[in-house]
């Protein structure tokens, strides 16, 4: 028998709280209880919200307190849990929260991304079909200056509209997927010292058992990483995660990860030239701004390829990804 309205979680990964940004925090917060409360008046059961923090046990209280002040709505349409996982990094906050998840679907998503009016009954639409294991969703930048344009028009997200090509490319949105409980909670997102490694190797486990990834128009929005300290930190970091996928599902060979450092260098170069010039009008920017963006999305992409570079020929050493200090907030 097919369950129309089957119970479901959603978990949502949070910095410590020391950093929050709560005027992003509760807008996001904010859209997720209409979101709740548009499908539970469709039969869906009251869901559970799972908080997953990087600070102490003992932050909880402090915690719930100030998210029921900024969006007080969500209390009335969810039960909140909170869950601490001190010190932790981003996949190691979503794998915590799982395990306070009671629903027969596990739904995750951001603190710092907003759904728009539909997303959640449209992620949780294609589990009619008992097939399905994974819904992913789609994420954009939010763009409304020249840095947040170039950034989501070079970045790996697809664009806001007109973009659904390179977003059916995309690997699963930590951000903004579901899966069944059963599936995901045998199925961690893996443990990797890169910094955004995990949602490739999950997709790969997926794939490797048979399933798809189903991919729906289920929109939110993320804010746009900002300041020039994470431009280079981010560039940096991407060219490393890309050799570290390159010998999780290629090859460990260091002749050919070199390789791979110049080819991708390439093909990211020329991928971003033809992204800005003929996608930059649907950001907004003037035309003026384009050969800036260009100099400034090929300049990503040079970090970005010594970063690959230095782990491939072993100029520096695999080492845990943690955002820095000196980045601040992003």
């Amino acid at each position: 028998m097919v369950d129309k309205n089957p119970t479901y979680s959603i978990v949502v990964e949070m910095e410590n709280a020391q950093f929050i940004d709560w005027d992003e925090m509760s807008i996001g917060l904010t859209a997720l209880a209409r979101e709740i409360a548009a499908v539970s008046s469709a039969g869906f059961a009251k869901p559970k919200v799972v908080i997953s923090h990087a600070g102490q046990n003992a932050e909880g209280p402090s915690l719930r307190s100030r998210i029921e002040t900024e969006a007080p709505q969500l209390k009335q349409v969810a039960e909140l849990s909170f869950t601490a996982c001190p010190g932790g990094r981003y996949y190691e906050l979503k794998n915590n929260g799982i395990s306070a998840t009671d629903g027969k679907l596990v739904v995750f998503m951001d603190s710092d991304t907003v759904p728009e009016p539909g997303w959640l009954a449209t992620l949780l639409g294609p589990f009619q079909d008992p097939e399905i294991v994974c819904v992913n969703g789609y994420t954009y930048l939010l763009c409304d200056d020249f840095f947040s344009k170039t950034f989501a028009l070079i970045w790996f997200f697809p664009l806001a509209q007109g973009d659904q090509r390179f977003a059916e490319k995309r690997a699963i949105n930590a951000n903004n997927v579901a899966f069944r409980r059963d599936w995901i909670s045998s199925h961690p997102f893996p443990d990797h010292n890169g910094f955004k490694v995990s949602c490739t190797l999950l997709l790969h486990q997926l794939r490797g058992e048979g399933h798809e990834l189903v991919s729906v128009n289920a929109r939110v929005h993320h804010y746009c990483p900002r300041g020039w300290r994470f431009f280079g930190w981010r560039a940096l970091v991407s060219g490393r995660d890309a050799d570290r996928k390159f010998v999780e599902l290629h090859s460990p060979d260091r002749v050919q990860r070199v390789v791979k450092s110049f080819t991708r260098w390439g093909t990211m170069s020329w991928r971003t030239i033809r992204r800005v010039i003929r996608l930059a009008p649907q950001t907004g920017m003037p035309i003026w701004q384009i050969p800036f963006s260009l100099a400034v999305g090929l300049a990503f992409y040079t970090l970005a390829f010594f970063g690959h570079f230095s782990l491939a020929a072993g100029l520096v050493r695999d080492e845990i990804e943690i955002v820095p200090d000196y980045v601040g907030h992003s």
